[in-house]
């Protein structure tokens, strides 16, 4: 009797142990499958940080405005002396100042663009009004474009400069808020919404730090304050974009027709996994080619491998950029910035 519950035991360990297997292994075709379905996926809509942003409010915006101007004089030749000479009516005699740092050196490189008469699609303001393109959007564009003008006209006024950003920053704010409740409160997400809110909260922040540089704010407390904020509404904006690429993706009725999986996306564009799709693995394993065909793999891991590849990488990207900003914040308001024509 002893001798028949052992043999029972190890038969059941045995068909336990060959279970795990096969579990095993049909999970792994799983993730093969899902791999070969994100290698055949496009990339995503650009939600990130503007790259002039970036480029013209960091640490090294004072660096990046000269090396901009360098540009444009040597795409200018022949014109070069004309727009310099409206360059240095302007921005003559500029000696290194917190005005001339972050914005001060935005507003400089746009100001560089309209005078050397720059192509729009190589225009520093017109790849940041793109961004902006979305209707629900044009109050936050309208903001920020009145910024960069009064920036410009009074660069060499601190007092009036400071007024005016103070303005102009509670404006924005008010404007973000209406976006980010847009999309959240009345179901109005998409993703050109969710990335003028980004751009549009980018810009906030180097208005904040802008007013630390001029005097306006006293400390960098507002600052924290307004950055802590915006990576909780990240977080939030970014879920409810999750579920609107998932209300827009479905399966289409060939996955039943042909017994393989066609995810139609966000954009109507039917991805599918047609048998051959699988590589020589599936031509040198029989057992995996009837799984492929009905691999059990649920709707909810495809829309999961889409949003991580297209949308959950340039997340991370925009949340490093608030991180960066926040680890940085006392360098970015002791910046003194310089131009020289």
């Amino acid at each position: 009797m002893l001798e028949n519950y052992k043999r029972h035991l190890r038969s059941d360990l045995e068909n336990k142990k060959m279970g795990n297997m096969e579990s095993w292994e049909r999970e792994r075709e799983r993730e093969m499958i899902l791999d070969i379905f994100v290698q055949k996926l496009g990339e995503g809509p650009d939600l990130k940080v503007n790259n002039s942003i970036e480029k013209f409010t960091g640490l090294a915006s004072s660096d990046n405005l000269t090396q901009h101007y360098e540009k444009r004089k040597m795409e200018a030749s022949d014109c070069t002396a004309g727009w310099i000479k409206n360059l240095v009516e302007k921005l003559a005699n500029l000696t290194p100042a917190p005005a001339l740092a972050g914005l001060g050196a935005f507003a400089i490189a746009v100001f560089i663009d309209v005078v050397s008469f720059s192509p729009p699609e190589d225009s520093t303001k017109d790849s940041l009004r793109c961004v902006f393109a979305e209707e629900k959007a044009s109050e936050v564009w309208d903001q920020i474009d009145e910024c960069l003008k009064r920036c410009m006209a009074h660069i060499k006024n601190k007092d009036e400069l400071r007024s005016n950003i103070e303005r102009i920053e509670c404006q924005l704010s008010a404007a973000l808020t209406k976006l980010k409740n847009s999309m959240l409160r009345d179901n109005h997400m998409s993703s050109q919404a969710l990335k003028a809110w980004v751009n549009g909260a980018a810009f906030h922040i180097q208005m904040l730090i802008h007013l630390v540089r001029l005097g306006g704010i006293q400390t960098c407390d507002p600052v924290k304050g307004f950055l802590s904020t915006y990576q909780s509404d990240l977080d939030t904006l970014f879920k409810k974009h999750k579920e609107f690429i998932k209300e827009k993706c479905y399966y289409s009725i060939w996955s039943l027709v042909f017994n393989f999986p066609c995810l139609v996306d966000e954009d109507s564009k039917s991805h599918y996994l047609r048998p051959h799709a699988l590589g020589s693995y599936a031509l040198r394993s029989p057992a995996f080619r009837p799984r492929a065909l009905d691999p059990h793999i649920s709707f909810d891991r495809y829309v999961e491998a889409l949003y991580e590849h297209r949308y959950s990488r340039q997340m991370r990207e925009v949340q490093l950029y608030f991180s960066d900003v926040t680890q940085n914040l006392q360098r970015l308001v002791e910046q003194r910035g310089y131009f020289n024509v």
